[in-house]
């Protein structure tokens, strides 16, 4: 009994973990936007510059690549991110 539930008790773990680090790399993300906005109206233009940076990969990071690439298509079973499984 315990070999048939191990692949999905792997398969859910996974997809708990990739969730648990799209939320956590997004997260980081608008944090570090909020700080570069920040940095910026107050006159830091260069730190400003490389939060808003590095938070922008961070977005990138955790909404598209994690979110919408990986953990979307392995959520809903599509074969392709576009939803096209031919």
């Amino acid at each position: 009994m315990s070999k048939l539930l191990a692949p999905e008790v792997i398969e859910v773990a996974e997809l708990l973990g990739l969730t648990l680090g799209t939320g956590l790399v997004s997260s980081v993300g608008i944090y570090l936007e909020d700080l570069g906005l920040a940095a910026v109206t107050g006159g830091n233009l260069k730190m400003g510059a490389w939060f808003l940076g590095m938070g922008l990969i961070a977005l990138y990071v955790g909404v598209y690549l994690l979110g919408y690439e990986t953990l979307r298509p392995r959520l809903f079973g599509d074969a392709s991110p576009d939803g096209d499984a031919a």
